[in-house]
């Protein structure tokens, strides 16, 4: 039987609140950290709003020496990455650090310290480079920079993978635990919004307007007519059941099952989300599910897609389970399967389903999905992640709070 994996410190920066404990109040109260955007100019689009982090104060968590050479990204990942290891009581030492590995999800990673780079390279010739920004122009620079400031010689990757990219990140932090290449490990996902970024999403057509009853993330909802981004750090501890034990630490719940699965060239992409399901939860088919955190993201694509691959994959007990987005506190980042892990660690914890807010119109294509739109005490023993990348990939993660050979 493969060794269990379980969740032992979480950490998280995000819209809605640092820390843990700030975090898990807005998920309570349903506090969106959706606002008019202030940090950049938005005059070429019609979409104004984003879930910038804006209560982050990076001198909390990193000396005030370093942060010259740190991109927002990667500030937001070290802060994370400290905040979990403090709340898994567990200190990087010279005698476990190579037992200690990091793997984080980025899609953009510091894409303004690149754009900032390479226009400096395109408009002044090579003639006035800024030298310090070339380390953040790659893609791992901040898992590269927790390592280095927390002093972790372990298991060090970065993984891209569309909207699915946080959730890859914690998928392959489990194999490598499972194949014995670490004791534990920094697992999630990380991304900052930039203007570029912001302006790509734009001209593509992706992003929410307001038509009439505000601009708003308002995953499942007649009225969404697109993404809100976000941004902001969501880690997870995880380590074998054996390390955690011989620790003494406390486990908040274990990673039962997992899938990442490709979209297949048939149908509409439903069908692959049924696997990634159905995989995940292989040999537990019967268990009870108490709530599905869902990937809803306010596109009118994505969330009827969620929905039907719902129903496929369980069957006449769909309707009965509920599900909520909370992209519509946070807005849509390619890695925030982070932050949202870490609020299924706390749902867990606290037994209660965060809010899925604004949602108030059913559309029929999701409607027969137990939405729920307001804070719901109940016992969570298991629930179901979803992440989707309509374009290229499905991932499903399955969560409890106790092992049960």
């Amino acid at each position: 039987m493969a060794e269990p994996i379980c969740i032992t410190g979480i950490g998280v920066v995000s819209s809605i609140g640092i820390g843990k404990e700030e975090f898990l109040s807005s998920l309570k109260g349903g506090r969106s950290g959706i606002e008019e955007i202030k940090e950049f100019d938005t005059h070429f689009s019609r979409s104004k709003k984003a879930g910038m982090v804006r209560s982050f104060q990076p001198r909390d968590f990193i000396a005030t020496s370093k942060l010259r050479r740190l991109d927002r990204a990667s500030q937001f990942a070290i802060a994370a990455s400290k905040m979990a290891l403090a709340d898994a009581q567990f200190s990087v030492t010279q005698e476990n650090s190579a037992r200690v590995g990091i793997v984080l999800g980025s899609g953009f990673c510091g894409l303004s310290s690149s754009e900032e780079f390479h226009r400096g390279q395109v408009l002044k010739d090579f003639l006035d480079l800024n030298p310090i920004l070339f380390p953040n122009t790659v893609p791992n620079a901040a898992s590269s920079h927790v390592s280095i400031e927390l002093g972790i010689q372990g298991v060090n990757s970065t993984l891209v993978q569309s909207f699915c990219t946080a959730e890859a990140a914690l998928l392959f932090a489990c194999d490598q635990l499972r194949k014995g290449s670490a004791d534990l490990i920094l697992a999630g996902g990380v991304d900052e919004l930039s203007e570029f970024l912001f302006r790509g999403f734009s001209d593509l057509g992706f992003l929410a307007t307001d038509q009439g009853h505000g601009e708003k993330s308002c995953p499942y909802d007649k009225m969404r007519n697109g993404l809100v981004l976000g941004e902001g750090a969501g880690v997870l501890v995880i380590e074998t059941e054996e390390h955690a034990r011989r620790r003494g630490a406390k486990v908040y719940g274990y990673i039962l099952g997992y899938a990442l699965v490709g979209r297949s060239s048939k149908g509409g992409g439903s069908e692959d989300l049924e696997r990634s399901v159905k995989m995940a939860l292989q040999g537990k088919q019967n268990w009870a599910i108490d709530y599905i955190s869902g990937a809803g993201n306010s596109s009118k694509g994505l969330d009827a897609l969620e929905a039907r691959g719902i129903k496929k994959a369980l069957g006449s007990r769909y309707s009965q389970i509920p599900v909520s987005s909370v992209k519509s506190m946070m807005g849509e980042a390619v890695a925030s399967g982070g932050m949202r892990m870490v609020a299924n660690v706390l749902s867990m914890e606290h037994g209660m389903v965060p809010p899925t807010i604004h949602f108030s119109n059913p559309d029929p294509e999701c409607d027969l999905l137990y939405i729920v739109n307001q804070k719901m005490d109940r016992e969570i023993r298991a629930l179901l992640h979803l992440g989707i990348s309509p374009e290229d990939c499905f991932s499903s993660v399955f969560m409890g709070v106790e092992w049960n050979p």
